[in-house]
């Protein structure tokens, strides 16, 4: 594992002087092809939880090639990469992330029902019920890029988004490109079986119905009265245990409100917790870990936590 801090002159590493060598390799490598990156990168402004340390390389490749480029790099030089897309349903831990945040800002171009994994999921959600095209309605008003709504394939009550879904097409650690059909996904409750392959596009397959622009300000309007949307917080914190809903169980323990720092337990919904602004991810992971230790069965987080 490879450890980097600051600039490449106060680089602090673990492993010897050959891992020196190599984070170098990878930040010339980047730097020689203008593949943008900056070092150092504080990444809670990149989330809706509004909290998090920062990155040692935080790389915004523009191209299919580029990206191909800096997973090959990664890969040889040994350092770690992760995927960011909205930063929604995720936490980042306050001393931040060691190696490489890639974060595919450019991959954001619609061509009818292809789109890029850094296109706006709410906003193809809008479109699409818009033009009268049913299969996505169910799903506005979830903050997503397209890329991150279909690794946790994301849903809510009314659907999910795995039944939109026609192919995915996806990048592998060493830079290939292949196209997976629905099934290959391996689609289930929050989540895929796509493993260290990163979504660079999707295709959907929608049908004209009646009734669609309706039934998707029908479905946001109930979102907006249940759920504090607007408010600094990650989404739902916990996966529903089967057979029960994590907002009822946390809410039975008398939850709502309580606070650890500048963080609570939302008052609208008990499965989101808020930043009221300065709360730190150890305030939230204190407050994550109170609720699990008061709720009446094992709760289960839906948040990734770096």
């Amino acid at each position: 594992m490879i450890w980097v801090f600051g600039a490449p002159s106060r680089l602090r590493t673990r492993g010897g002087k050959s891992q020196v060598v190599a984070v170098h390799a990878f930040d010339t490598f980047l730097q020689e092809r203008m593949i943008p990156v900056r070092l150092g990168e504080p990444l809670g402004p990149y989330t809706t939880m509004k909290v998090g340390g920062p990155a040692d390389f935080f790389v915004e490749p523009r191209t299919p090639g580029e990206l191909a480029a800096t997973f090959r790099a990664a890969l040889e030089c040994d350092v770690p990469v992760r995927i960011l897309g909205s930063g929604a349903n995720l936490l980042i831990r306050d001393e931040g992330v060691r190696g490489a945040v890639v974060r595919l800002t450019q991959f954001n171009r619609r061509e009818g029902l292809h789109v890029q994994a850094g296109y706006n999921f709410a906003k193809l959600v809008k479109e699409t019920a818009a033009e009268g095209l049913s299969g996505l309605e169910c799903l506005a008003g979830i903050p997503a890029q397209v890329g991150g709504a279909i690794r946790m394939n994301a849903g809510g009550r009314h659907g999910e988004t795995a039944t939109a879904v026609k192919y995915v097409d996806v990048m592998g650690p060493d830079g290939e490109l292949r196209r997976l059909s629905r099934d290959e996904v391996g689609f289930r409750y929050r989540g895929t079986n796509l493993g260290a392959a990163v979504v660079i596009a999707a295709g959907f397959e929608l049908r004209p119905a009646e009734g669609i622009w309706d039934r998707y300000n029908d479905v946001l309007s109930q979102k907006k009265s249940s759920q504090p949307l607007g408010t600094h917080n990650a989404g739902c914190m916990f996966k529903n245990p089967p057979g029960g809903h994590a907002g009822r169980i946390i809410d039975e323990c008398g939850l709502k409100g309580t606070r650890v720092g500048n963080a609570h337990v939302s008052e609208r919904h008990a499965n989101f917790i808020e930043n009221d602004g300065g709360a730190t991810a150890a305030d939230i992971l204190r407050l994550v870990e109170l609720i699990q230790s008061r709720a009446a069965q094992p709760l289960e987080l839906e948040v990734l936590v770096w």
